[in-house]
């Protein structure tokens, strides 16, 4: 699983293909496993450390303290430690996670444990979901997570040593190791048993026959790292290799489970002379790619990744990534079922000098379905994006930019504007990504501070409605910016302006008067509807002249001024 140093390489791109690059996103680890994400959190991704610690990543910072610290549990030796993190699907509502890491006697546990009353800081006391013995120091596996079926996955090594010396990969009884499993973390079929706090789902493939009924699936060595497409279901496993090939498994969603992916019988697709095995290609379940040891630099370690389902890439939709752990190679695979398409990536997702990606330990996914990158010799997270791409840029909003009226449509009270909290913004192309934290609100005048921006939901391909946290203030310039390109649109809350001068004055009853004659240039209807009746009639002339003697409590119109 663990070393050696980065190719050289320089960003290039294919034909009809978006070019591609690497962006730092933290750095200061000790040691990153694992990057992933609550569901439904589009705020925060959480890092986990070999040492035992759980860091979270929000607005571009490293938080501290810590979210979670248990080092003291545990041996990080090695490919021992906190190896595993999977928050479950309702985390939102019961706060519950689960982790895998190897504790001080060198056994595997699973745990699960809660959030404290701070969102971004966990409850240290957990509770052991399940543990099972690990008879060597390393193939622990440690990859957790949760299926479409809302079930809990937990992927296990073949329990360590050279060439399977146990015979546990082709082993359904007496153990769980060399294997995945299923269980349900919200049952208990044990009671009695502090060690297994789970139920077992009644479809698992070993159930009411030979074989544990923890095990989903079997004839794994080491695991390194799987992952579920979260559009189709599908399973994605990557298991590392003895001592020529590292191979990726694919099992599909609509599978019954209780497929053997062949060791130790078989590494990758070669028969191997472990264990005696007959090596019938039948009954097993193949990898659907292989690669071999050696080359320059030397592979020896698969690192699983990720499928793609961000939005920032469309045409990268069901692209699988994986590395190389030795070899620093980063590779991309489309799976049609059939044919498994490898594109090397390497040389694309060189971030620029002076940085580099090395060590890769694993790939994770944040809420959008991006995908990152653990580095961790080097301590780093990077995240993959497209190369080159100039910054998406505003081109129009609701309310239009400028002076607009403080009303959002239909608010007649007579009393006082209700406020625009709430802004379309139009742009110059996909926008389904953008967050709160992409946007800044500036405002000149007025009393209070500038409004915060309370939520960004797309509206479309190129469209987002923006929400503050309260209404804009009369008599000032609110400024929206979107950051990385610059642009903005600026509304002005001046009710009352009939002749455009930027003053709510007794002039403007004149200009009114001209304008319900049919003379001047036309106006917007907030600006002449004084009453708020919905049209513009003479009898806003005597709302008006009320309104600047004092009368009719709307302040916001008496000698409102745009800085």
């Amino acid at each position: 699983m663990f070393a050696c140093s980065p190719p050289a390489g320089s960003v290039f791109a294919r034909a009809g293909e978006t070019p591609l690059t690497t962006v730092r996103i933290a750095s200061g680890l000790s040691s990153p496993l694992l990057v992933t994400h609550a569901p439904g959190d589009f705020d925060r991704v959480f890092i986990v450390e070999q040492g035992g610690r759980i860091k979270i990543l929000k607005n571009g910072q490293v938080l501290s303290p810590v979210f979670l610290n248990v080092s003291t549990l545990l041996n990080s030796v090695g490919e021992r430690g906190l190896l595993g993190l999977a928050l479950h699907p309702h985390f939102a509502v019961n706060k519950r996670f689960y982790i895998n890491y190897t504790n001080n006697v060198d056994d595997t546990v699973v745990a699960m444990y809660t959030v404290s009353s701070n969102p971004d800081i966990a409850d240290t006391n957990g509770d052991i979901v399940l543990t099972f013995d690990q008879p060597h120091s390393n193939h622990n596996g440690g990859w957790l997570g949760f299926g479409p079926d809302g079930y809990l996955y937990v992927a296990t090594g073949d329990g360590g040593g050279q060439a399977d010396p146990d015979g546990r990969g082709q082993s359904i009884t007496g153990d769980l190791l060399g294997n995945i499993l299923r269980i349900d973390v919200n049952g208990d079929d044990f009671p009695n048993d502090p060690n297994r706090d789970y139920a077992i789902p009644p479809g698992n493939p070993f159930v009411g026959r030979a074989g544990e009924d923890e095990i989903w699936a079997y004839g794994l060595r080491n695991p390194w790292r799987c992952a579920f497409d979260s559009e189709t279901g599908d399973l994605w496993i990557a298991d590392v290799g003895e001592s020529d090939w590292e191979e990726i498994d694919f099992q599909p969603a609509a599978s019954a489970g209780g497929e053997n992916y062949g060791w130790s019988c078989f590494e990758g697709m070669h028969c191997t002379s472990f264990g005696g095995c007959d090596c019938n290609p039948l009954a097993t379940a193949p990898p659907i790619h292989e690669y071999p040891h050696g080359g320059s630099p030397p592979a020896c370690s698969i690192t699983g990744g990720e499928v793609y389902r961000g939005c920032a890439i469309p045409g990268l939709a069901g692209t699988y990534f994986f590395a190389d752990y030795c070899s620093n190679r980063i590779w991309s695979l489309r799976y049609d079922g059939v044919t498994a398409r490898v594109v090397d990536r390497t040389a694309e997702l060189a971030p620029a000098a002076p940085l580099s990606i090395a060590s890769i330990s694993s790939f994770g996914r944040d809420a959008f379905g991006e995908i990152y990158i653990c580095d961790r010799s080097g301590g780093e997270v990077f995240k993959i994006v497209p190369a080159g791409r100039t910054a998406t840029r505003i081109m129009d909003s609701d309310p239009p930019n400028g002076a607009i009226d403080a009303r959002t449509p239909l608010a007649k009270d007579g009393v006082s504007p209700v406020g625009w909290r709430e802004a379309l913004l139009g742009f110059d192309g996909f926008v389904g990504c953008l967050q709160k934290e992409d946007f800044s609100v500036t405002q000149q005048g007025g009393v209070q501070a500038a409004p915060a921006i309370a939520n960004v939901e797309p509206a479309g391909a190129d469209q987002l409605t923006i929400t503050l946290d309260r209404p804009i203030e009369p008599r000032a310039w609110t400024t929206m910016t979107h950051v990385a390109s610059g642009t903005s649109v600026r509304w002005g809350f001046l009710p009352g302006d009939v002749n455009a001068d930027r003053t709510s004055a007794p002039a403007d009853i004149l200009d009114l008067i001209d304008f319900l004659n049919g003379a001047g240039a036309p106006r917007p209807i907030w600006s002449t509807d004084i009453d708020r009746s919905g049209l513009a009639a003479p009898a806003d002339i005597l709302q008006f002249i009320d309104i600047l003697n004092g009368a009719g409590n709307l302040d916001e119109y008496n000698g409102a001024r745009l800085p």
